[in-house]
């Protein structure tokens, strides 16, 4: 005889009876109510985390007293509930915050904000321009060709990624409180047709710059450059996330001299947090503010080697420290 679903799973049968916006339906339903009782939603995101980080790292994380980089940024996404998070996760509400402290001539101009996917003046904007979703990461919707756009298809799609709830499956605080929408910005391009901008990440401890990360090719052969501080722009002796620079790219590259106004901006706005990453564009000689990111990578983008994982954890707990190794 067969052991009803029930016995293994109390809501299998539910599912079985349920269409999939049905069971999508129920799923919001029980996330709402873990998230009601913050010990639990700790409990769950801590788990699903934890998860991640070991499949990535390769390492159990202590995720109660966190000593190296990545393990303090797991304890922020759980335990950090900060407004300012926030505020400057939201990809409109941060342009506030980015002109109330550098003025708005280095924000990228604003083309349209709506509430749903269906209000997006599309004849209003250019032939080329970013859509964005403002509640997540990697939400962009690049468009170059606006007269070849299936509108229909694009306003589903633009949808679909406000809707997406980042925080969902990251447990990134922050996202799950900002109320979705949808902005356009002008498009920033780079040298080149269709290329993408230099993008240059500023890493921040106790607001002073100690990392310079540069990333290019993002279309193409992504890869970065990582630079001690925004001074001396030593290369540092570690990989960290996406392909590094083989030894002929670094030494071809030569970081442009707006990247010192670059930090002066950065150190303006990071200035609050103990930790967090400022990216600027360069198009054609001008800055042009990306994105604060208080999340980078989830916590699960491995050193190489891994001891450098703690050496930043130390740099994090005690800004004033000098590099080691």
């Amino acid at each position: 005889m067969t052991a009803p679903a029930a016995i293994g799973d109390p809501f299998g049968a539910l599912r079985g009876l349920l269409p999939a916006s049905g069971r999508q339906a129920v799923r919001r339903l029980l996330r709402r109510a873990v998230d009601a009782v913050p010990p639990l939603a700790r409990a769950r995101d801590a788990r699903a985390l934890r998860r991640r980080m070991r499949t990535a790292l390769g390492y159990e994380p202590d995720l109660r007293r966190p000593p190296t980089y990545t393990e303090r940024l797991a304890h922020r996404i759980l335990h950090d509930r900060d407004p300012p998070l926030v505020v400057t996760s939201d990809k409109v509400a941060v342009r506030d915050y980015v002109a109330a402290r550098n003025g708005q001539d280095y924000l990228a101009p604003l083309l349209g904000a709506w509430d749903r996917a269906e209000a997006i003046a599309w004849d209003r904007l250019p032939d080329r321009f970013v859509l964005k979703a403002n509640n997540g990461s990697g939400t962009n919707l690049i468009m170059r060709d606006k007269a070849a756009l299936d509108r229909a298809a694009a306003t589903r799609e633009a949808a679909r990624r406000q809707e997406g709830n980042h925080a969902l499956w990251t447990g990134e605080w922050a996202y799950g409180r900002i109320r979705p929408r949808l902005l356009a910005e002008a498009l920033l391009e780079g040298p080149g047709d269709d290329a993408a901008p230099v993008d240059y990440k500023f890493h921040l401890f106790g607001g002073r710059p100690r990392i310079l990360e540069v990333a290019l090719g993002r279309f193409t052969d992504h890869h970065r450059h990582l630079l001690r501080d925004a001074e001396s722009f030593r290369p540092l002796p570690f990989r960290w996330g996406a392909r590094a620079a083989t030894r002929d790219e670094e030494a071809a590259f030569v970081p442009p001299p707006e990247v010192h106004a670059m930090a002066r901006l950065a150190v303006r706005l990071g200035a609050p947090f103990a930790q967090v990453r400022v990216d600027f564009y360069l198009c054609a000689g001008r800055i042009r503010f990306g994105e604060l990111t208080h999340y980078a990578g989830n916590a699960c983008d491995a050193f190489v080697p891994g001891r450098y994982d703690r050496v930043l954890g130390d740099i994090w707990a005690a800004p004033e420290r000098s590099w080691s190794g």
